[in-house]
């Protein structure tokens, strides 16, 4: 169903209406009004939140049933392939999961050495089963698309905690730059005798899980409010904000430069590195907006931004689960202590309940919402 020339022509000629200041067609379009024929509608037809920048067709009309939601994944929309290309990675980590955990014979699945693989699977599970969620369930209602993103803000969070969780077991006791009988020899060979630096790793230690517990309750509660109206740049602030607590890994990094990580521990050091390769490809595209931006309109349904965001974070993640094993082997050759209750599934439920009162708390504020 097309629309009327002059607002086809308004869609067509201008890229930033779809960004931010949206004109809205006078008469409701018989798209609107007969939803059997025409499901899907144009830029103009949609809510201002629905609309994404430099996207004109594909969407889905506003409060389709939970059937309905669920047909369109199998329909050409804007939103398909964002659902597929997070289901399919979805259930490839269930499926590596499982064998990791309930298929090993060298463990049983409650082994405490284990606890930390728990808390990362249910962030990487999360974050793929809840972007799908929202992506194929977001048409419901305003509220609940709404709902679905601060939801999404909050399982990348978790999975962000997550991940240093892993890290904090299976990663940071095996490098030589928090093993203070390495360092302090090299730190005062530099003329630093005066630090105290197993006093400082053993700070380091007690402080890295409250640290990266505070950044994901912050990174939830920046994200929610890059949805008001008066959010300029959400996507940047989204993207920088999600990129703070990767700073956790910097111990990795400088673990590369000052040893000869390469040769020491080639997989840590290829699949580390190649995952922030994919993560800096994932943040170009969420904040770019390439290739819609170039040509908007020709990548509504295949090969908008946020389809190509969803890939590369994917890569990410898979090779992120590849260090994350090799350091689990590694962890069960020689462990130090084993981890505890309190020190895994108790700090991943209490950023469940803080984070879902970030999410409630932001629910009740819904006047101002923005539209990405």
């Amino acid at each position: 169903q097309s629309l009327p020339a002059p607002h086809r022509g308004a869609a067509l000629n201008s890229a930033e209406p779809h960004c931010s200041t949206k004109r809205r067609s006078t008469e409701p379009s018989r798209a609107s009004l007969d939803k059997d024929s025409a499901p899907l509608l144009r830029w103009d037809e949609v809510p201002d939140d629905f609309v994404e920048c430099y996207i004109l067709s594909g969407y889905r009309r506003l409060h389709l049933t939970a059937q309905e939601c669920l047909a369109s994944i199998f329909q050409p929309t804007n939103e398909t392939l964002n659902f597929w290309t997070h289901f399919i990675p979805l259930v490839l980590f269930i499926s590596k999961f499982y064998q990791v955990l309930f298929l090993a014979p060298e463990l049983p699945f409650h082994h405490p050495a284990l606890l930390p693989l728990w808390c990362y699977a249910s962030g990487v599970l999360l974050t793929f089963g809840m972007s799908c969620t929202a992506h194929v369930f977001s048409c419901r209602s305003l509220r609940l698309r709404a709902a679905f993103f601060f939801l999404d803000y909050a399982c990348i969070s978790y999975y962000g905690f997550a991940s240093t969780v892993a890290y904090s077991y299976y990663l940071l006791p095996r490098l030589k730059l928090l093993d203070p009988a390495v360092m302090t020899p090299y730190l005062q060979s530099l003329g630093w005798q005066r630090l105290d630096y197993a006093m400082l790793m053993g700070l380091y230690g007690e402080l890295v899980l409250p640290v990266a517990f505070a950044l994901a309750v912050t990174c939830t509660v920046a994200c929610c409010k890059s949805r008001s109206d008066e959010c300029l740049y959400p996507f940047a602030i989204r993207t920088f904000v999600f990129a703070m607590p990767l700073s956790m890994a910097c111990p990795v990094m400088i673990e590369s430069l000052l040893f000869d990580l390469r040769r020491k521990n080639p997989t840590l050091f290829v699949h580390f590195y190649r995952r922030y390769f994919w993560l800096l490809v994932a943040a170009f595209f969420n904040v770019s907006k390439i290739p819609e931006r170039i040509h908007p309109g020709l990548f509504d349904i295949i090969g908008h931004s946020h389809q190509l965001f969803h890939i590369f974070t994917f890569l990410s993640i898979y090779d992120q689960m590849h260090y994350v094993e090799e350091g689990l082997e590694h962890f069960l050759k020689a462990p130090a202590s084993y981890p505890t209750l309190w020190g895994t599934l108790g700090y991943m439920l209490l950023l469940t309940l803080c984070l879902g009162l970030v999410v409630r708390t932001y629910l009740k504020g819904l006047s101002n919402i923005k539209q990405d």
